[in-house]
Parts: structure tokens; sequence; C-alpha cells
């Protein structure tokens, strides 16, 4: 399989969909909390990748195609669309976050990790997807609960920019004019 993605192109009986689903979604929060990354961060990463998924895919699978021959060109073009916005942020924002305030980013970074999983979720094939939502026990829970993950995960992340208070200005240097 090209990229080493075979999950791309059709199911695999022999991957759990829940696990690779969970890996996509847990990935980008783990290494959040290991490179101590805002959760405010990340979660605009990920809205932004999912907005070059949809407005930019069809012209950069377009382009890609051109250079490159393969056989799954455009999805493998939406997932890095969707993807490469998050793993530069997590390289460029590492230790952008102070370990005191690594509590309250816990909930919100989990919240961005569900809706990393909801936007990566409808560009797998479909028959991963009707993996997901007909033969996993909580599948129809996961298909009718995406907006409710994505909006609640925008709401946990506005919270956190609400609440956090911002860094105060240094007093050694007095006030410009």
């Amino acid at each position: 399989m090209p990229f080493g993605f075979p999950f791309l192109m059709s199911y695999d009986e022999h991957m759990d969909p829940i696990f690779i689903l969970g890996a996509i979604a847990g990935a980008p929060v783990l290494l959040a909390l290991v490179f101590r990354v805002s959760a405010i961060y990340l979660f605009l990463s990920a809205v932004a990748g999912s907005l070059f998924v949809t407005y930019v895919a069809d012209d950069a699978s377009f382009v890609v195609e051109m250079a490159a021959k393969g056989g799954n060109i455009p999805t493998i073009t939406k997932f890095a669309l969707l993807f490469v916005p998050i793993v530069v942020t997590l390289l460029f924002m590492r230790k952008t976050l102070p370990r005191s305030k690594l509590l309250f980013h816990i909930l919100p970074l989990l919240a961005t990790g569900l809706a990393i999983g909801m936007f990566a979720l409808p560009l797998f094939s479909g028959d991963f997807q009707h993996q997901i939502y007909d033969k996993q026990p909580y599948g129809t829970v996961i298909k009718d609960a995406q907006d409710v993950v994505i909006s609640g995960a925008a709401f946990l992340v506005l919270l956190l920019v609400w609440i956090t208070k911002r860094d105060k200005p240094d007093k050694k240097h007095g006030k410009h004019k």
C-alpha cells in the first residue's frame, strides 16, 4: 500500500478501527502534554487543518497528482492537510505552556483530541467508516455525537482562553508612552 497507510484504501480485518481512530485522536493530546503545548494552539491548528481539507484539498490533490503518481493521492493529501498544521504546531510551540498551567489544559486537550478524531473520520475509506459506525458497540453514538464533540471542544478551548489570565507587562521597564 502507498506511503504505509493501508487503512486509507480499504479496511483490513487485522486492524481494529477504534484503536486506529483512538491513536489518531490520542497521539496529538499525548504529544501536547509531553511537549507542553497549549490546548488553544492545538485546537487552532486542528481547525485550520480541517478548513484546509474543506477548502484546499481538491486543488492540492490536483497539484500533487501532477507531481506524483499514486493510487490514493486525494485521501493522503487530505490527511496531510489535516495533520501538518498539528505537527508543525507541536514542534514550534513546544515548551510554551508553563507547567503550572498544564492542569487547566488537560480537559480542553482531551476534547481537542476527540475533535481531531471527528475531523479525521470522514477522510477514511467507506469500509473503515462502516466498521466504526455499524460494527462497533458505540458506533451510532460516535456518528450522532460529532457535532457535540466538536462544539464542546470549541467551547472548552474558548473557556480556557477566557479564564487563563494574560501575562502582565514587565514592571521593571514601566509603561511605554
